[in-house]
């Protein structure tokens, strides 16, 4: 009994500021909860009604609305690749439609492809994509709700409709694919020739793809589905809503990635995926005439078009501002999108490249749950309105396409960072090469591996220079630095190059988007969930901070109490590992604690 009374005394000397800190920190997440949603209504100051999804509005889609009314994806045109939800011996039955008989679907631009008008063979999954994209009915209601007005994120695009077989065959023989954005909520284990098709047809024709990641454990498969699995897509991942100790599921209130919900990285052939997360949770219209709105939980299929009804936000502004289309509107703009997207999401709780390091990973550009993290459309439109630069001396924010080839020494990207609190992103991107005939394999010759690189400089003397921190995958189309300023330096330089075992030839377009800023991850209240059970407890998560704090947490005496603690061994070893880096997060327990 002596280890254990030893360890009794231990916890209930730590727990009791501890215990107390935490009823402070519970207090604290509503508060930053209460704080968010405030700053999200006034974009519909005038209204009086709440409005939903309100996934749109964790994603700042509301916020970018309120900031810029006219970004609705007016000229905008998204093409929606639908599977059909029935087969009989083998033949799908066309159930693939949006119902277009919901009223917040009824004034919607849409066209199907088949030239029907959406009345019959509908489908529940691809008209709840539909609501998250087009929706608009400004007298909505729900049972738990009551009333609400109901906007998607792009009420006013154009959207294409393929059933997934039609599609098929237009990949197959070449015809051509006019839209800007295509968004695919739908999955599968292997990368099928329809796959590389897809992403030749992205590099040749410069639309973006936006894919559903998978939903873990439930699509029989951890690892991602394709084509979100596809080198030339946005893979989007899920972020988990909230549920009550009733059962109730909240469509305000979202945590983080889970592996059981949303397919982890990495692919099959060690890349990186997702690239970014979104809420998978929302009211959506019905396919079901008796119902008018339902409630889905935890889809990749819903992440997917908020994502892609982001892009269609910035596409828009991008090709509506005259400036900004001058630079944007040329070829390789999908990339800048991409990359824009990616290095403007927001950093959730224990974010980390690859496996779990004390050190920072350069081989893996990405999170294996969050990707580059969650999609922020205020922050996406900020990073995009600052506007491309040439490589010399530039702002710290903006974006650049060019085309780098074989003999060039690489580009450079100066400029100055004071502050030693803030934090520098930096995204790179390019498409993978493939045939354009069938069965159109990866031409592996024809690729490019870049290498990204940020170096802290002494405009005084150049000796005093140093490489702080570069990314160079062997597998990945992506490259992502994120890192915090340096107090030895005010001079930093971004710089892009082919990674030295670079053998063959090479002439390839990429897309650099690059940021300095605040770090977003501090207070946010999912620091305190330690066991990733969507809870901030009062007990378990305070007695595993204790456990860490101690060193005790690795012990095998203690495995029977961690694993009471609801506290598995992938995430013991995360939070173990990564204690440095996440332990300044956590700042009531450690101001409790000094």
């Amino acid at each position: 009994m002596g280890f254990w009374q030893d360890i009794g005394d231990l916890l209930s000397l730590l727990l009791k500021p501890v215990y107390s800190c935490m009823q402070n920190t519970k207090t604290n997440a509503v508060l930053c909860l209460i704080v968010f949603v405030s700053v999200s209504l006034p974009a519909w100051a005038a209204d009086a009604l709440p409005v939903q999804p309100a996934a749109l509005d964790y994603t700042n889609i509301r916020a970018l609305s309120a900031t810029d009314p006219n970004l609705t994806g007016n000229g905008i045109l998204i093409g929606t690749i639908c599977p059909s939800e029935s087969y009989v011996n083998g033949r799908a039955q066309n159930d693939y439609r949006f119902n277009m008989n919901h009223q917040s679907l009824s004034d919607a631009d849409v066209y199907f492809l088949d030239g029907t008008d959406g009345r019959y063979g509908i489908s529940s999954h691809a008209t709840s994509v539909a609501g998250i994209l087009l929706g608009f009915d400004p007298a909505a209601s729900y049972p738990d709700i009551g009333n609400f007005q109901y906007r998607g994120a792009c009420p006013d695009a154009s959207v294409n409709v393929y059933e997934f077989n039609q599609f098929l065959a237009r990949l197959f023989g070449g015809l051509p694919l006019e839209e800007d954005i295509l968004v695919l909520s739908l999955g599968d284990m292997f990368e099928s020739w329809w796959v590389r098709a897809l992403e030749q047809a992205a590099a040749e024709k410069d639309f973006l793809i936006v894919a559903s990641n998978g939903n873990g454990a439930s699509a029989q498969t951890p690892m991602p589905l394709y084509p979100a699995a596809g080198s030339n897509v946005i893979s989007v991942g899920v972020i988990d809503a909230l549920m009550d100790a009733d059962g109730n599921i909240s469509v305000w209130d979202f945590s983080t990635p889970k592996a059981v919900n949303s397919s982890t990285g990495p692919t099959e052939d060690q890349r990186c995926k997702p690239d970014i997360v979104a809420p998978g949770t929302a009211l959506v219209p019905s396919g079901n005439e008796d119902d008018d709105y339902v409630l889905q939980r935890n889809w990749s299929s819903l992440a997917g078009p908020v994502v892609a009804g982001t892009a269609a936000l910035l596409e828009q502004k991008a090709l509506s501002d005259a400036a900004l289309k001058a630079a944007y509107d040329r070829p390789g703009k999908s990339l800048v999108l991409k990359a824009v997207l990616m290095n403007s999401a927001r950093k959730l709780p224990y974010w980390h490249k690859g496996i779990v390091t004390p050190d920072d990973d350069p081989n893996v550009p990405l999170d294996y749950a969050q990707g580059a993290g969650v999609v922020d459309a205020v922050a996406a439109y900020d990073q995009l309105i600052a506007g491309t630069s040439k490589p010399g001396k530039v702002p710290t924010a903006g974006w650049d396409n060019r085309v780098l080839q074989t003999g060039d020494w690489g580009y450079e990207y100066a400029f100055e960072a004071r502050d030693p609190n803030q934090m520098i992103t930096a995204t790179l991107c390019w498409n993978r090469v493939y045939q354009n005939t069938y069965p159109f394999n990866h031409v592996l010759k024809k690729d490019a591996d870049f290498r990204l690189e940020l170096w802290g400089i002494d405009p005084n003397d150049s000796k005093n220079s140093a490489l702080l921190d570069y990314s160079d995958s062997v597998n990945d189309n992506v490259e992502h630095i994120y890192f915090a300023a340096d107090p030895n330096y005010t001079t930093y330089a971004i710089r892009v190059r082919f990674n030295e075992e670079q053998s063959s030839d090479a002439k390839q377009r990429f897309a650099l988007a690059w940021s300095v800023g605040l770090d977003r991850q501090t207070g946010n209240p999912w620091w305190y969930d330690l066991n990733a059970d969507d809870k901030v407890d009062d007990n378990s998560d305070n007695i595993i901070y204790s456990l860490i704090e101690s060193g005790l947490a690795d012990k095998v005496e203690m495995s029977p109490l961690i694993q009471s603690l609801g506290l598995s061994e992938d995430r013991l070893n995360l939070l173990t590992t990564g204690w440095p880096t996440w332990q300044p997060y956590l700042t009531n327990w450690t101001k409790t604690n000094q």
